[in-house]
């Protein structure tokens, strides 16, 4: 039965049952008014598990009603509603139809493009055989990892989530090497990500982010493994990786100890996380260049190291959350190389040196960070991060040249950062959005150096007595406080016309003392303190700009200037400076997912502080430093170009990008060379340099498999002034790839991979070296419980001396694991043929380098795990 019921003078409610053929009531039943009068709205209803519904009408209106369910035949009926009219029941007859067949057209894709998000179903990819995330990235096209560095599109990956929240502040080498494989869903590639839709508009820094998608049973789960291996001569590991993940909290317990160089994280690696945090100021803004104190510690003749970290995130409300991470690191590393090096001048000098380094490292970082978002149009995050390093090495040396000597060098350093800073976001109102950043930070790095040796040295630079022994020490004391402002707005101005303008304010102020001396046998020294640094230095810079951003059709235009005033005090020299630094910036979408790029920006830069210091400071057994505290900044013009094209993504992929800078005014070394020693004084010359490099990578996608081609061009034209001569220096490094992945089946993969790479150096003579790499990546399960993987690289080198070298690399692994089992068990065998040595060739200022690094014997190891 149904009723009519007077809402008001114009509106009435009506209402009904609908039943079926056998006068039962049906239950999810769309009913939909169309009105007649184009200007009344369009009104719909779903009845209730009792068939009822209930619709406000208008009175006195026509409405066309359509009443549908699924296996139902529908009824259109054309009503018009007054007063007295009463029966809006329905009856609905069943459709007398028969599915026969039902086809889902559903293609399914394993890469995906929408917007700025790339994303890669991994179950087209892996294949159950992969343990950690490095061994499921190795796998997907378009990416690639070196040095634990994850590049996309030809990009380095700045950014790594786990469920869209940072994990370790992003760090990539701590998700790679422990994130495990079988909890991955998808892997996201966001390009200009931002950690707020209030910073869309806001931040500069156009970060590319991975972000990791678990599978759903893992995204409230804990998860993870133990791992413990011993093996012949002593060789063993430990290692543990634990995750917790639910909606509202999170937690990563990360260990290693280990003694064959299979991971480790040095202080190197942690300095990368320092001054990352910022979302408005540049990251060039916060360095604090911790990374001139950290060593290369990837290819080690001996390595013990321990490591342990915790990661922590929790949504204490809606409006307020909690995250930091805790990381501690010590490695006892051993590092042994043969090097034959050629000094470029009117008279090339070739010097052999054998290097021994015997270093231990300790690191520790601590880092907190506060988020705060009282409502949907604001944001607040306070972040706290320390840092701390202690670091000692001895390092013998046996050089070569017209006389054969000993040096050794001996390093105790202590270094101390402290930072933290404040951000808001707030959205005004619908057209302004405004930014607030400040940032604060300590430095202080304290070292002593010894070099000694029983024959004279650097006695054109140091007034050093001659005796039996030679033994020269310099202590070095750094302090560096920086505070850094920023206030920005953006506007909304119109559809076509957007436009943004800031004001802020950096400062640094940096104390730099250095002391020499001469130790002698019995302990007793003389201070060369005529020699002695002890430099304050202020530098700073009150900033503003404007800009604007258009939109017309498919084509985006930036347009920003920024004038800068710098006050730079050193060594009581005091100079202003007033630069305006322009940007611009051109997006041109040629179609959907297919763009070209263009960018430009004129930039000042001030030198390293060491570069001001007023006297000598030592640098090596064979090389000083003479700073002048009258030079100031640098200029460059830098030039890009990148098109890609995604669009068909599923079938191949194409991004190539072009880069070019010019330098002038430009920071370069005058070099005085006598023999192997050499004084180096920074310089500022009015003679520009240029920079040009050229990336390209294609990709195409197959059925079961993918070929991937790459193209890497870098020309640099530098001025190098050696004995007050100035000859043009000219260096060409190119790199050609390819790559493919085939999956033979279910159980099997390979990945076959070609590299071939050339550096040409061209002074007065021309130097080159060559090197061409073939690898293989291989696995397979067999006997249904058995999984054997291989990785094989044979390189072919040739050096600057045009002398070759070929070596052969191979890693295998055989493991066994039953479905449904928490225990596997495994065999390791790294660096099978007992290869001793790696070939590395490089080029910098006036030296060619050709060093053969000493690495780990064959390592033989049996490990244990238990999977959670």
């Amino acid at each position: 039965m149904s009723s009519l019921i007077f809402a008001q003078q114009e509106t009435i409610i009506v209402s009904g049952v609908v039943k079926d053929s056998l006068q039962q009531p049906l239950n999810n039943v769309t009913i939909i008014a169309k009105p007649s009068q184009v200007k009344l709205k369009i009104k719909y209803a779903i009845t209730d598990n009792a068939g009822f519904y209930k619709l406000l009408l208008v009175k006195g209106a026509s409405y066309a009603f359509n009443i549908s369910h699924l296996g139902h035949n529908s009824i259109n009926k054309e009503v018009l509603f007054s007063a007295n009219t009463l029966d809006y029941n329905f009856n609905l007859n069943t459709r007398n139809e028969s599915l026969e067949e039902v086809v889902i057209n559903y293609k399914y894709k394993p890469l995906e493009k929408k917007k700025d998000t790339i994303t890669y179903n991994l179950g087209a990819f892996t294949n159950g055989n992969e343990f950690k995330m490095q061994d499921v990235l190795a796998k997907l096209p378009g990416i690639k990892v070196e040095d634990n560095v994850i590049k996309v599109q030809g990009k380095t990956v700045t950014k790594l989530l786990v469920e869209g929240k940072l994990f370790f502040d992003g760090s990539t080498k701590l998700a790679i090497e422990n994130i495990p494989a079988d909890v991955m869903a998808k892997i996201e590639i966001i390009s200009d990500y931002k950690e707020s839709e209030l910073l869309r508009n806001l931040a500069d820094n156009e970060d590319l982010a991975l972000n990791v998608v678990l599978k759903e049973d893992k995204k409230d789960f804990a998860f993870g493994d133990v791992e413990a291996g011993v093996g012949l001569n002593e060789f063993y590991s430990v290692h543990n990786a634990l995750f917790k993940y639910n909606p509202k909290s999170n937690i990563s317990v990360i260990g290693d100890i280990n003694n064959f160089n299979n991971s480790s994280l040095s202080f190197s690696d942690l300095s990368r996380l320092v001054g990352g945090t910022s979302n408005l100021f540049k990251r060039g803004d916060l360095s604090n260049n911790l990374m001139s104190f950290a060593s290369n510690n990837q290819e080690r003749f001996k390595s013990t190291t321990r490591f342990s970290a915790i990661n922590f995130q929790n949504d204490i409300n809606d409006k307020f959350a909690i995250t930091g991470y805790a990381i501690y690191a010590n490695n006892d590393i051993v590092n042994k190389a043969s090097s034959i090096i050629e000094y470029l001048g009117n008279e090339p000098i070739i010097e052999t040196r054998e290097d021994f380094r015997d270093a231990n490292d300790n690191a520790a970082m601590f880092n907190l960070k506060f988020d705060y978002n009282p409502n949907a149009n604001q944001k607040w995050i306070y972040n706290i991060n320390y840092l701390n390093n202690n670091s000692d090495f001895l390092n013998e040396s046996l050089s070569s040249a017209v006389n054969t000597n000993q040096f050794i060098t001996s390093v105790a350093g202590k270094n101390d950062n402290f930072s933290h800073n404040l951000e808001g976001y707030f959205k005004l109102n619908d057209t302004h959005t405004m930014g607030l950043a400040l940032h604060h930070s300590i430095t202080n790095m304290n070292s002593t150096n010894n070099w000694s040796s029983n024959a004279l040295f650097l006695e054109e630079y140091l007034p050093i007595t001659q005796t039996t022994e030679y033994n020269i020490k310099q202590i070095n004391k750094i302090n560096s406080q920086k505070l850094n402002f920023l206030l920005k707005d953006y506007w909304l101005t119109s559809r076509h016309f957007h436009l943004f303008y800031n004001i802020g304010f950096n400062h640094k102020k940096s104390t730099i003392r250095t002391d020499i001396s001469q130790v002698f046998t019995d302990n007793s020294t003389t201070d060369f303190s005529e020699l002695s640094n002890n430099n304050l230095l202020t530098l700073s810079d009150v900033n503003a700009g404007f800009g604007i951003k258009s939109q017309l059709g498919k084509l985006e235009i930036v347009l920003e200037a920024k004038p800068h005033y710098f006050t730079f005090i050193r060594a009581q020299i005091e100079s202003t400076n007033l630069f305006i630094e322009p940007k611009l910036d051109i997006n041109y979408k040629i179609d959907a997912d297919i763009d070209l790029d263009f960018g430009y920006d004129f930039t000042n830069r001030y030198l390293n502080d060491v570069s001001y210091l007023e006297n000598l400071k030592v640098v090596g057994f064979n090389a000083v430093l003479q700073g002048n505290p009258n030079l100031t900044d640098t200029r460059s013009h830098n030039f890009s170009l990148y098109y890609s094209d995604y669009k068909n993504i599923d079938d191949y992929f194409i991004d190539a990008s072009v880069d070019y800078s010019i330098n002038n005014p430009v920071e370069n070394n005058t070099i005085i060379q006598s023999g192997i020693n050499r004084l180096n004084m920074p310089v500022i010359l009015n003679l520009p340099e240029d920079n040009l490099s050229l990336n390209t990578e294609l990709g195409l996608m197959f059925y079961k498999s993918s070929l991937e081609f790459g193209v890497d061009l870098e020309w640099l034209k530098l001025n190098q002034i050696i004995n007050e001569e100035t000859s043009v220096i000219n260096s060409f490094e190119y790199g050609l790839s390819s790559k493919w992945l085939y999956k033979l089946n279910k159980k099997t993969q390979l990945n076959l991979k070609y590299k071939h790479t050339g550096f040409q150096v061209t002074s007065d003579e021309e130097s080159r070296s060559i090197e061409n790499i073939i690898s293989l990546n291989f696995d397979s399960k067999f006997l249904k419980n058995f999984i054997f993987k291989t990785d094989f690289s044979t390189h072919f080198v040739k050096n600057f001396s045009e002398n070759t070298d070929n070596y052969t690399l191979q890693n295998l692994y055989v493991g066994y694991s039953k479905p449904n089992n928490k225990f596997s068990y495994s065999l390791n065998v790294r660096n099978m043929y007992n290869n001793g040595v790696v070939v590395r060739n490089s080029f910098s200022n006036n030296l060619l380098m050709s060093n053969q690094v000493f690495t780990l014997p064959r390592v033989f190891l049996v490990a244990f795990k238990y999977k959670f």
